[in-house]
């Protein structure tokens, strides 16, 4: 793409943010905002057809009608020039205003998806959806129709103040006068700083009724369970008060002042009539009686340019406002990729003292997930990682995928930092089975394949390794059934087998399963355990595990305690110990042999 622009922390108008990816089509954005100024050019030679027929009648004392015709053939010209300029300019700005849309979207799903997974954690999905459709599309605005229109109405009211000062240089004062005056009132509602606060304060509140209304319609089970107590309830309430409460303040705020100015704007014939009845009153000649007959015809004319200047001031603001937002998103900086020549060899995982932590180092209750922890996976060998819940498990696996980035240590695979790996690289050797597994709205087979060019074949192949080709097979279209929001729902462990299955078809060399058997059943779990055997022979297999009886078989197992690692050998030298992972198996095997009492003297 020609002329990328680099990004940077410096705040941008808005042409900048138009341009800031790319300048292609720019010359052709002039042209066509050029056609629409022209076209609106066109709309100020009726009046100068006007002022010519007035002047004719006033002044002339020969042939009249040739002139008259002529004049009145030339505002017909110029009101036929003025739909086909205007046509096409609007044509042009609008074919560039989605081509900058397209652009944009897809430079900004590139740009999330080079950020770590922190970025989404502490902003919901409803606010970025927010900002990649609603604000963006603000940008459609802004090129077809803000900028060729505001362009236009500021060189129609130039004309036009240049026709009244041709005519008489004290009724050009006096418009000149009365517009200021209006304009001063316009800068004080929409211009000031507070102004701007206001704006983005009302974008923020926005953005956060649109992430909390989507987790209320996601969470609707749980809505209706605990009724208007629920905090998501109470949340999306918050938001909506704090919406309301913006309109309120900026109402009051502006009201006055947008009344002032409206009606200065309406009435420039207030200040027009006095003043050119002195000028008559004064100097009653032809050529005076004519220019304030032609003021009083012009200023008029003035009110829809000056109108278009308010409206689109507020939709400026509200623009610049949102436009701030996805600003914010650009200048989020991506995981770097640091110079290596180190080749990768071989797929041994290794993690060498390594420290993280979700929050910041300032924050009070900062707590490390992992504290120098040391650990190696090796190549054609199944590690299972084990523990209480929240020791540490699952951000091992997420650090490997690099979804953030170690505080200390480094993370090796084949012997090179994974720092070193770029992000395609890196998820090309690794395949990751999520324990919330993520069902996209699509058919089975592109669920499977992932939209890659897979053939037929290797799609059912890795369907039957997963045990999920039988279920598949009763759908009502089998491999093409749409699946996911909104289709037909698959069970808990129908959609881990499918995860499964892109697992085997991805054929990576190192693949992490968390929790993977957690939704399955006996029988599934069992094929699906026999299956994973035949994934190990040339693969690095990392199992995430809270069931025990799934991972006996692991070639290594590693317990988890508080960030750090307690324990670290096969299932039966660690019950040998009688160390930490004897007593997670103990309570397991005590937890699956509960069962409910009766209370005494009840009947069976």
């Amino acid at each position: 793409m020609k002329g990328v622009v680099v990004l940077n922390k410096k705040s941008k108008g808005i042409l900048e943010h138009i341009f800031f990816y790319s300048n292609e089509g720019k010359p052709f954005l002039i042209f066509s905002i050029c056609l629409s100024v022209i076209g609106m050019i066109c709309n100020v030679v009726p009046y100068l057809s006007v002022y010519v027929i007035s002047k004719v009648f006033l002044t002339s004392k020969g042939e009249k009608k040739e002139t008259i015709i002529l004049w009145i053939a030339i505002a017909g010209i110029a009101i036929l020039l003025n739909l086909i300029f205007t046509f096409f300019g609007s044509l042009g700005c609008h074919k560039m205003a989605f081509k900058t849309l397209y652009l944009y979207r897809m430079k900004l799903m590139e740009h999330l998806g080079r950020l770590s997974i922190g970025f989404f954690s502490k902003n919901t999905s409803g606010s970025i959806q927010k900002i990649m459709d609603e604000n963006i599309e603000k940008l459609e605005g802004i090129i077809a129709h803000m900028m060729p229109d505001l362009i236009g109405s500021f060189a129609v009211l130039l004309l036009l103040f240049i026709g009244i000062g041709y005519l008489n240089i004290i009724m050009a004062i006096t418009v000149l006068f009365s517009v200021i005056l209006a304009f001063t009132f316009q800068f004080m509602i929409f211009g000031s700083k507070s102004a701007k606060e206001r704006y983005a304060s009302y974008m923020k509140a926005s953005a956060n009724i649109t992430s909390s209304f989507s987790e209320y319609i996601k969470g609707m089970a749980e809505v209706k369970l605990f009724g208007k107590t629920g905090g998501m309830l109470r949340s999306l309430e918050n938001y909506l008060d704090e919406s309301l409460c913006w309109e309120i303040t900026n109402y009051k705020n502006a009201s006055f002042l947008m009344s002032l100015y409206k009606s200065m704007i309406l009435s420039l014939l207030t200040f027009v009539v006095p003043v050119g009845g002195l000028l008559i009153w004064n100097h009653p000649a032809v050529s005076t009686v004519l220019a304030v007959i032609m003021t009083l015809i012009i200023a008029p004319a003035l009110y829809e340019p000056l109108l278009t200047c308010v409206d689109y001031a507020t939709q400026i603001n509200l623009a610049k406002a949102g436009l701030s937002q996805i600003e914010s998103i650009i200048n989020e900086t991506p995981l770097a990729i640091q110079d290596s020549s180190e080749e990768i060899k071989g797929s041994d995982v290794v993690f060498d003292n390594v420290s993280f932590s979700y929050e910041s180092e300032v924050g009070p209750l900062r707590k490390l997930a992992l504290n120098k922890v040391s650990l190696v996976c090796k190549e054609k060998e199944m590690t299972a990682l084990v523990g209480e819940s929240g020791s540490g498990k699952s951000t091992i696996g997420q650090l490997i995928l690099r979804f953030w980035d170690v505080e200390e240590g480094s993370i090796k695979i084949g012997g090179k930092d994974i720092r070193a790996i770029s992000t395609k690289d890196l998820m090309e050797k690794i395949a990751f089975v999520f324990q919330d597994t993520h069902i996209f709205s699509d058919t089975v087979r592109n669920n499977i394949s992932m939209n890659r060019d897979v053939s037929e074949e290797e799609i059912i192949k890795a369907a039957k390794k997963a045990r999920c080709h039988e279920f598949i097979s009763n759908l009502p279209n089998g491999y093409d059934t749409v699946i996911g929001s909104g289709n037909i729902k698959l069970s808990g462990g129908e959609a881990q087998r499918i995860s499964i299955a892109r697992t085997f078809l991805k054929d990576s060399k190192i693949v992490i399963l968390d929790e993977a058997l957690a939704y399955t059943d006996a029988e599934n779990e069992n094929l699906i355990q026999e299956a994973i055997k035949n994934l190990i022979e040339d693969k690095t297999v990392i199992v995430i595990a809270h069931r025990l009886k799934s991972i006996m078989e692991a070639d290594k197992i590693i317990v988890l305690k508080e960030g750090q690692i307690i324990e670290e050998g096969t299932h039966e030298k660690l019950l040998e110990k009688e160390g930490e992972y004897k007593s997670l198996w103990d309570l397991q095997f005590e937890a699956e042999s509960w069962e409910i009492e009766r209370k005494a003297g009840e009947q069976k």
